[in-house]
């Protein structure tokens, strides 16, 4: 067991845990011993995995060895988690990432991405991935057992420029981490603003996508307030919230202070391939250790 100082993956714990998660907490438990490879985790770390997955016990095994797999496998991405290092600071500088305060009609948290500094020179594209993995780690703890979350990527400001700033290798792992690692229930992704080379940029995804991502991706030309209540919106967009860049600085405030300590003991949560019996069996996991195995991230 993996002595550490902060509670995982909730900082400020979650309790109690649900009585109904108590049997398929112990099958998980039980399943985990037979694999050496993963890491210790608490019971509220396993509650999140099978919340996401609502409680189906395949599922969630899946999403646990991806999780655990991709953050070993793609070290550019998930260590120097340090949000002061000046990296990371950088992205935290040119884009901003913020959990708006108001819920959907559906009871759905929703998160808002965009830059503010449209200089695609100052992308690093695997670093802007591991910022954002960072966000959603806090998100997760934040938010507890969310009934799901909506995302908006507004896509005002981009350019071809910041196209050519994607990276293949660091572009996988964020496929792999939205569709198959990240336990959250993901319900809708709205892609705002539209650029005019939109399609260029699915040729670049589109291989990377499985179908019911596909089902939950929608394009709109317009703003965020063409697909979300626009009560719920910041009043940059026309609502009754707080402007991005105040949520944008508050949330950065939480990140560099209270969570970051807790960001960087999260790098030990990974696998050990070294103590690995046997590869995954058969099935959709199967080409993922493949791939992570391959992952070489710029």
């Amino acid at each position: 067991m993996s002595a550490t100082k902060y509670s995982h993956p909730f900082l400020n714990g979650l309790k109690p845990i649900p009585e109904d998660y108590e049997d398929p907490i112990q099958q998980i438990r039980e399943w985990m011993k037979s694999q050496p490879h993963l890491p210790y985790i608490s019971d509220e770390y396993i509650v999140l995995f099978l919340h996401s997955n609502y409680c189906k016990i395949k599922e969630t095994k899946d999403t646990i060895e991806c999780y655990f797999t991709l953050r070993n496998n793609s070290p550019d991405i998930f260590t120097n988690r340090d949000p002061l290092l000046p990296k990371n600071k950088t992205i935290l500088e040119i884009t901003q990432m913020v959990a708006l305060p108001k819920l959907s009609s559906e009871g759905y948290h929703i998160l808002l991405y965009r830059f503010c500094d449209t200089d695609y020179s100052k992308l690093n594209f695997a670093d802007a991935v591991r910022v954002f993995c960072m966000f959603n780690d806090i998100k997760l703890s934040e938010d507890k057992l969310s009934e799901g979350y909506i995302v908006i990527f507004d896509m005002k400001g981009c350019s071809l420029g910041h196209l050519t700033r994607v990276t293949l290798p660091a572009l996988r792992a964020f496929m792999v981490y939205i569709q198959n690692a990240h336990p959250c229930r993901l319900k809708k992704i709205h892609v705002v603003h539209t650029v005019s080379f939109i399609n260029q940029v699915m040729c670049l995804v589109k291989p990377l996508i499985h179908s019911n991502l596909l089902n939950l991706l929608n394009f709109s030309s317009e703003g965020p307030a063409s697909v979300v209540d626009v009560e719920c919106l910041p009043e940059d967009y026309g609502g009754a919230q707080p402007p991005v860049k105040q949520l944008h600085e508050e949330q950065r405030k939480l990140m560099e202070t209270d969570y970051k300590d807790w960001l960087i003991e999260s790098e030990i949560f990974k696998v050990d391939e070294k103590k690995r019996i046997k590869k995954p069996s058969k099935g959709m996991f199967a080409s993922f250790t493949s791939s992570f195995k391959s992952l070489d991230i710029d």
